[in-house]
């Protein structure tokens, strides 16, 4: 029997474990039950290359945990801030990665991602003229079934350097991908450094978020030419979900936005 080795980290959901030599376990916290979407979206990307291979579930203390195969290489947010010079490359692995994505069909078991949003707009807050602004653009905007990520940025892919390793899934939908094309887009320009970043990685990112997301874009582009103002109608949603996420420092930045391109729509 395995027992779980030192803490590799954490985030709101779940610590990471080393499992073994070539694994990790993924422990969930009390409470929260992403293990089951997470479960799901890794069975079905078996063999993708895309994700790690899910080699087990456990129960350890009345926690659930996934036992995931074990990537080499840091996180793209961490070389990025070692090594800037390489953004151009990483990008482009990114938007890589992400394509791939969403040419998955999505297991139907997925939540839906506009009723996802939907909810999360009603929780948001929003003027109420804000709100009506974003249902409305929703409405407007097509289902589909393809896989969603739903938080995927640089510190959610590992990288050997030549390619992208998606993890961190609890969030998955079955949507459109130029939905979750948006939100990628969104973390990139406008979401606020984790709590505990040092000042000067701060400074790194604010100085380059602008370069990174248009390199990722323009890669994202080259592989699937989408209609920007489809783009923009979706990122005007998204920015309304995330205000439901409470990130007070984000929140006058994500306002304005929305409200810019309410009145915009109306000349």
């Amino acid at each position: 029997m395995i027992t779980a080795g030192p803490k590799l980290g954490e985030g709101r959901e779940a610590e990471v474990y080393a499992w073994g030599t070539d694994a990790v376990l993924k422990l969930y916290r009390p409470g929260y039950h992403g293990h089951r979407t997470e479960a799901s979206v890794l069975a079905a990307l078996h063999n993708s290359g895309v994700a790690p291979q899910l080699l087990d579930t456990v129960e350890t203390d009345g926690r659930t945990g996934l036992v995931l195969q074990r990537l080499p290489g840091p996180d793209m947010l961490t070389l990025l801030q070692r090594q800037p010079w390489r953004v151009r490359a990483l990008a482009r692995a990114l938007a890589t990665a992400h394509l791939a994505i969403g040419r998955c069909e999505a297991p139907a078991d997925l939540p839906d991602l506009r009723q996802t949003l939907a909810a999360r707009i009603d929780d948001a807050p929003l003027p109420p003229h804000l709100r009506t602004y974003t249902q409305q653009t929703l409405d407007g905007l097509p289902d589909g079934g393809q896989l969603c990520h739903g938080d995927l940025h640089p510190g959610n892919a590992l990288t050997d350097g030549a390619r992208a390793t998606v993890i961190d899934w609890p969030n998955a939908t079955r949507g459109d991908p130029v939905a979750d094309h948006a939100r990628t887009v969104l973390l990139l320009r406008w979401a606020n450094p984790l709590p505990g970043t040092p000042p000067l990685f701060r400074a790194l990112i604010a100085a380059g978020r602008a370069l990174t997301s248009r390199l990722y874009t323009r890669a994202y582009q080259a592989g699937s030419p989408i209609p920007p103002q489809q783009v923009n109608r979706w990122l005007i949603v998204h920015a309304a979900a995330r205000l439901s996420e409470g990130i007070d420092a984000e929140t006058a930045t994500l306002t304005r936005f929305i409200e810019n391109a309410r009145r915009t729509t109306e000349r």
